[in-house]
């Protein structure tokens, strides 16, 4: 049965009268401002966790319950709830959400979304490839240690591959559109899927409310997505967009791929950013490991589309001073 609420950690859970109560979860990072929004607009009734001091400020409508991961805060927190959303990003994943799988077990939640909405982690590929993820695996491993061990808790990890929005504005789909740069894998023709947040959030919003996308995500990794391109058709949308050529940098993938790898193996975190784009722009023997289409979109199967490469990067480009896009442009605390 579809949930009536649930929580965000730094955000926000949701949850409707007429289904059952929700429960507090991690809500950081890029999607979980969108979520909360979308779940705020579909009037669920919504609670978040914070961290002691947080000067985050929420509507009135939303539950606020401090934590400090210690057992007595999230058993409180917990009480009464039926799904947790986490979104905390991956350096702050480790210790945290595993208290949180051990007190969502205790007070009976019935479902877990782990802090995924990435790169697909169900795939050893993926995971060799970025061993810090690695932990996002075994994340699911422990929920399925403790469903054998008689746990009735489910989950259900989104993978959304890059956010197309977000991606676009910060420069990590390898565009510059305001110096008109542009920095493309190899041939920039690997093909890899990009998912729009608000896509994201409307999926939430979707296996939150709907039975049948609740059942259908129910104990699986489901994927996402607002279309599969390639480096090279958004750049040739961008320019077509903006009325401009763009200078081309070509990345060697190989030599960059086997320099970050060493990198991170001797300790430099800042090589795992490399090895993500990797996964996106780059063919491990031979496989586009982030064209999630093999997989079926469940967005898609329950009509939530976008449009085109096109049709979305001429959008994003004339509307980019505006709301929701100038988020991604000035970040803020």
């Amino acid at each position: 049965m579809p949930a009536s609420s649930t929580t965000l950690f730094h955000l926000s859970s949701f949850s409707r009268n007429d289904r059952p109560n929700g429960t507090p979860c991690l809500a950081g990072g890029n999607v979980g401002l969108p979520i909360l929004e979308e779940c705020l607009k579909a009037s669920l009734k919504v609670s978040v966790l914070t961290r002691p001091g947080s000067t985050s400020k929420f509507p009135e409508i939303v539950k606020v319950f401090t934590t400090d991961y210690s057992p007595a805060s999230l058993a409180l927190a917990f009480q009464g709830q039926d799904v947790v959303l986490s979104l905390l990003g991956l350096s702050a994943i480790g210790d945290q959400q595993y208290a949180l799988i051990e007190a969502a077990v205790k007070a009976g939640v019935k479902r877990f979304f782990p802090s995924e909405f990435g790169l697909d982690t169900a795939s050893a590929q993926v995971v060799a490839a970025v061993p810090p993820f690695r932990v996002r695996a075994e994340l699911i491993d422990t929920i399925k240690a403790k469903q054998a061990a008689g746990s009735p808790m489910e989950y259900t990890a989104f993978v959304a591959g890059l956010f197309l929005d977000w991606g676009f504005f910060v420069g990590f789909l390898g565009l510059d559109v305001e110096q008109r740069t542009a920095e493309l894998w190899d041939d920039g023709n690997v093909p890899f899927t990009v998912t729009n947040l608000s896509v994201v959030a409307r999926t939430v919003v979707k296996v939150l409310t709907d039975a049948a996308a609740y059942e259908a995500s129910r104990n699986a990794y489901i994927y996402t997505g607002s279309v599969t391109t390639t480096q090279t058709e958004l750049l040739a949308a961008t320019e077509k967009a903006t009325d401009a050529k763009f200078a081309v940098t070509r990345i060697e993938s190989q030599k960059l791929i086997a320099e970050s790898t060493a990198k991170l193996a001797g300790g430099d975190l800042a090589a795992m950013l490399p090895l993500v784009k990797a996964v996106a722009f780059a063919r491990f023997h031979g496989e586009a490991l982030t064209d999630l289409r093999k997989y079926g979109l469940f967005n898609e199967k329950f009509g939530i589309t976008d449009g085109s490469t096109e049709e979305m990067v001429a959008t994003m480009v004339k509307h980019r001073f505006e709301l929701p896009y100038v988020r991604y442009m000035a970040p803020t605390s």
